[in-house]
């Protein structure tokens, strides 16, 4: 039979994780292919581009979209369980759940609508994520790349929670270099230590002369985790203690609106608060820790070249 619709697979999914408590998502995928039948000629079968499993692919994106929903959660690396609104739901017996019925979800809608402002931004349209599509193929080409990004966003996100303290450090190293400060990786890497309070902290170069000097804080904090006001004081009494006017504040979780105003109603000192969805984002857009997969090129007619000489 053919493999399933990426959505077709959401709710034999979340009934497999209220059957077993939690799951790795290797034994989601083996499970779900002998729950839904599918052979193994079904789960080789490749996508067009010959680089990916089309059932590792669907299942992977309706992994993705439960746990956008909120449906599910990460509770060790690669290991999933029901959340209580996904508890909730299957308790109302539901006969079919997709999209729209994610869209019920306000974290759904919060994710969709973040990647619509993003699309607009790129003057893109709806996303392919929405029950319907009228864009034209450009920008359904646009929309999928832009979807594609968050679903990638998204596990970086997940897999920097499960990352040791060392291998954090050197990512944030990574990161910094990319972005162009810390000098060089030998003077970023000694200028970092582990901070004892869930991250590592530091003085680096902002330039490769060392002309003048940023100060940086990074913490590994579950998703759920809202860096307050406090923490960002602290962060910058630090900042004074080592007489330095600027600094960066990096966190795998995120900022209460609190701790972004204080920051941002900063005199003297200019504070860069960077939470775990920016910081998966500059990942991608340096390369760090993400690879090429696929490569698709866009091209047009030139006129030019038909016209006479």
């Amino acid at each position: 039979m053919a493999v399933p619709s990426f959505d077709e697979f959401f709710l034999p999914l979340l009934q497999l994780l209220r059957e077993h408590g939690s799951l790795r998502f290797a034994d989601i995928k083996t499970m779900l292919a002998e729950r839904m039948d599918l052979s193994e000629e079904d789960q080789r079968e490749l996508l067009p581009s010959g680089k990916q499993r089309r059932y590792d692919n669907r299942v992977g994106w309706a992994r993705t979209y439960l746990s956008k929903a909120a449906l599910l959660r990460n509770v060790t690396r690669g290991t999933y369980e029901l959340s209580e609104e996904g508890h909730r739901l299957l308790a109302s017996s539901p006969q079919v759940v997709d999209v729209t019925v994610l869209q019920e979800f306000e974290p759904f809608r919060a994710w969709q609508s973040k990647s619509r402002s993003t699309s607009r931004s790129q003057e893109q349209v709806t996303p392919s994520m929405t029950p319907e599509h009228s864009g034209t193929p450009e920008e359904s080409i646009s929309a999928a790349y832009e979807e594609l990004r968050q679903g990638l966003a998204a596990e970086i996100a997940e897999t920097l929670q499960e990352v040791s303290w060392g291998r954090f450090e050197e990512i944030v190293i990574d990161v910094l270099l990319a972005l162009g400060y810390g000098g060089s990786r030998a003077g970023a890497g000694h200028a970092f230590r582990k901070s004892g309070d869930g991250g590592v902290d530091g003085v680096i170069n902002e330039d490769r002369l060392g002309l003048s000097k940023i100060y940086v804080q990074a913490k590994r904090k579950a998703p759920e985790y809202r860096v307050s006001r406090p923490d960002v004081q602290a962060f910058v009494g630090s900042l004074l203690g080592q007489k330095a006017r600027q600094g960066v504040f990096i966190t795998t979780s995120s900022f209460s609106r609190e701790a972004e105003a204080y920051a941002e109603a900063l005199s003297d000192l200019r504070v860069v608060l960077i939470d775990g969805e920016a910081l998966a984002t500059y990942m991608i857009d340096h390369d760090v820790g993400v690879s090429e997969q696929d490569r698709f090129v866009v091209k047009r007619i030139d006129r030019d070249y038909f016209e006479e000489a």
